[in-house]
């Protein structure tokens, strides 16, 4: 079994410059509520901080409605205020950003339909480079 990524995360404050209260949210996971042993932090946040491999949607409302506001990996805001996005948050989702790139290795890596990796349409190697030859001008070269 995989263990649970722990640079996926978001921190948040209820205060800007990183102050007052302050909560993790683990990730991969979706927050429609931002409630938490009976303390509401919806709509009082004024900073964040996004951990090294996550990716944040923040919505205005809760249950992922209405404004959204994405963060991605790294991503620290002192002030949420700056982005007219303070005490906005009702909802959020964490998004693994390695799993992200993780899926997107593996599809990359697979042969699209028709196109197996390495593979040429029809007939052997040298009939595919044959059939790619320029071919030459019969009267290029001749005097008339």
């Amino acid at each position: 079994m995989k263990s649970k990524n722990t640079d996926c995360y978001i921190d948040v404050w209820k205060e800007a410059n990183f102050g007052g209260k302050h909560l993790r949210l683990h990730g991969p996971a979706e927050f429609p509520l931002l409630q938490f042993d009976d303390a509401e932090w919806g709509n009082q946040i004024g900073s964040l901080r996004v951990g090294p491999h996550a990716f944040v949607l923040a919505y205005h409302d809760r249950d992922f409605q209405s404004q959204l506001m994405t963060f991605g990996p790294n991503d620290q805001v002192a002030d949420l205020s700056e982005l007219k996005f303070d005490d906005e948050m009702e909802s959020v989702k964490v998004i693994d950003s390695m799993k992200i790139f993780d899926d997107l290795m593996d599809r990359s890596a697979l042969p699209t339909d028709g196109d197996a990796a390495g593979a040429r349409p029809e007939g052997t190697q040298a009939e595919h480079d044959k059939s790619h030859t320029p071919k030459k001008n019969p009267h290029k070269g001749r005097r008339r």
